[in-house]
């Protein structure tokens, strides 16, 4: 049995802008956090100190993992939450003096069990290691974001820049460069006049999987990423300088440079149906590219007028996509409240 709420966090998803797969060689990157939420519970409970219960509502299973500390993680749910006990004990060893019982509500995520692409794991792992610090009396501002990517790079073997737990984290749009396993984290907005749209293929792409023959495929050709690391310069110089010109003119040529890196590289970065995205977002007059690893999830479209966001939309919808009701937000991590916890909670 499950009693009162030690401590409970929640989290924002995530959406890449710009400089996917070049932040790991050192180009910067422009994500943004979006408001769909993970909302984690830490609760009271019964059962042998050490152990971790994990209870998904997304998934509607639990989970009691008797060795946290040792062997797999797990999938889903229970990976991200396994991953994040393991970076906090490392911290604080008193947190499995006693059972841990975790709720997760990872849903505005997914359509049905189909995921959207915007960053459900690390929005769950971020919520997880948040509240796991504070039940364990450690406050988790100082040590957040730290603790969060040691248990990124558990979670995902790691691959992984680490981009969007730092979006998690701090909310807003962030630009993110990564150096020798460290993260620079710069607070940005998008230049005035410019609104950011995202459309879902209803295809999920397996993200590790994909970064793993990447980094594979790299090693066989280093510098066929050089085009697209300056375009993730040029549009991190253009949000630095409200230049919505300029960014619009990264984004484009990020787009047809990932289709070369797919096709260079023998990956799947850019399936038919983002193929379709972008081409329906130009026709319509806008930019597109796809967000984050791609291989299927979502992408996204900058727009230059309410009007121009409506065209998009409705040519995606011409070519069976699904444009979703998603925006930036400026809140990070924080407190789960109002819970989401036993509701249902729409798709789209």
């Amino acid at each position: 049995m499950t009693g009162s709420v030690r401590a409970e966090a929640s989290a924002p998803g995530k959406l890449f802008v710009s400089g996917e797969y070049v932040i790991l060689s050192g180009a910067p990157a422009l994500v943004a956090a979006v408001d769909r939420r993970a909302r984690v519970q830490v609760l009271e409970g019964e059962g042998r100190p050490g152990t971790v219960t994990v209870v998904s509502e997304a998934e509607g299973r639990t989970v009691c993992v008797a060795e946290p500390l040792a062997g797999a993680l797990g999938d889903g749910d229970v990976a991200a939450v396994v991953a994040a006990v393991r970076a906090v004990a490392a911290r604080v060893p008193a947190l499995l003096a006693a059972p841990l019982h975790v709720r997760i509500d990872s849903r505005p995520f997914l359509s049905g069990r189909r995921k959207f692409g915007l960053g459900r794991s690390a929005a769950t792992l971020v919520a997880a290691t948040h509240a796991l610090l504070a039940a364990a009396g450690r406050d988790p501002g100082p040590d957040g974001l730290a603790t969060a990517l040691e248990a990124n790079a558990l979670l995902q073997g790691g691959q992984g820049s680490g981009a969007d737990v730092a979006a998690a984290t701090r909310g807003g749009l962030v630009e993110v460069v990564r150096s020798g396993g460290a993260l620079a984290t710069t607070a940005r907005r998008l230049p005035a006049g410019l609104h950011l749209v995202v459309g879902w293929t209803g295809e999920p792409a397996p993200t590790v999987p994909l970064l793993d023959r990447f980094a594979a495929a790299l090693a066989r050709a280093p510098g066929v990423t050089a085009d697209l690391a300056e375009a993730a310069h040029s549009a991190a110089r253009a949000v630095a300088a409200g230049d919505a010109r300029g960014l619009v003119a990264a984004v484009d040529r990020s787009a047809d440079l990932l289709v070369r890196l797919g096709e260079t590289l023998d990956l799947p970065v850019v399936t038919p149906a983002l193929a379709r995205l972008v081409a329906a977002a130009r026709r319509a007059g806008a930019v597109a590219k796809p967000s984050g690893a791609g291989a299927g999830d979502c992408g996204v479209a900058l727009c230059d007028s309410p009007a121009r966001v409506r065209a998009v939309r409705a040519a995606w919808e011409a070519e069976g996509l699904v444009p979703l009701a998603v925006a930036i937000t400026a809140d990070g991590v924080g407190p789960a409240s109002p819970p989401l916890l036993g509701r249902r909670v729409a798709g789209g």
